[in-house]
């Protein structure tokens, strides 16, 4: 009962909070800046954006964006039907490329926290409507250090706002205990090898709750399978990611 009241205000103070901002701030679209009508409403595009946005079709397991629009089973997807992927699915909003891709790289900035809610609720978008039982919203942790030079971590914004636009909750699950190299500037094997053992599962897990992992790009998927391998070791039964944007590169084996 008190959930349940807490969850109802949580709710009016949100949408108290949107209004008051659709009154002080002009919108503005979180891929190219121009002018959005009825602002988070639940819209954080623009008109032209929203067209413009490519309707891929993508396989249900990794994402990938497929070349053709024929019916194609996750068995047959030809960018993960040969891996042991340690999640049960992928939901990416486009590729890491053009708008998208910029607005990715404003969201990591230290300037970039709106930026990133607004990637957060486009991605919300992109995710089903019908989720029971409700999952458990966890974002991609950064070590401490890195997050006080950063300023933020653009993966927990997402989350939050994610979680938010959805009314699921969202938790601190997992942290990494240890510095690490930085992704983008390491080789497709030297990824697996840095992240490895980097993870530890410091809240309360529900095994019977989905969990769904949120982070900003997806490259390799090393660090995602990392987390999901910690995860699935202290019990978790589901596990799904949800990510921004997809790299148009392959996938790690796992």
């Amino acid at each position: 009962m008190r959930t349940s009241f807490l969850r109802q205000a949580s709710q009016t103070v949100r949408r108290v909070g949107r209004d008051l901002l659709e009154i002080l701030l002009p919108g503005a679209c979180c891929l190219c800046q121009g002018e959005v009508s009825n602002y988070r409403h639940p819209y954080v595009l623009c008109d032209r954006c929203q067209l413009e946005l490519p309707q891929w079709r993508k396989c249900v397991r990794c994402s990938a964006v497929l070349a053709h629009a024929n019916e194609l089973s996750s068995e047959n997807c030809p960018a993960c039907h040969h891996l042991s992927l340690p999640f049960e699915s992928i939901t990416a909003v486009g590729n890491y490329e053009g708008a998208l891709g910029e607005a990715i790289l404003n969201s990591k900035t230290s300037r970039g926290a709106a930026s990133a809610w607004d990637l957060g609720q486009l991605l919300a978008q992109q995710l089903p409507t019908d989720w029971s039982p409700e999952p458990m919203v966890v974002a991609v942790p950064m070590h401490w250090t890195r997050r006080i030079r950063r300023g933020m971590s653009s993966a927990a914004v997402i989350a939050q706002s994610l979680a938010a636009y959805k009314n699921w909750k969202s938790e601190k699950l997992v942290a990494c205990h240890r510095r690490l190299a930085k992704q983008s500037e390491l080789s497709f094997t030297a990824r697996k090898r840095n992240v490895q053992g980097a993870f530890q599962v410091v809240g309360a897990l529900a095994t019977d709750q989905p969990i769904l992992l949120v982070d900003d790009i997806l490259t390799t998927g090393s660090t995602l399978s990392e987390l999901a391998k910690t995860l699935r070791r202290a019990g978790a039964a589901a596990i799904h990611v949800a990510v921004v944007a997809r790299s148009t590169g392959a996938f790690s084996d796992v």
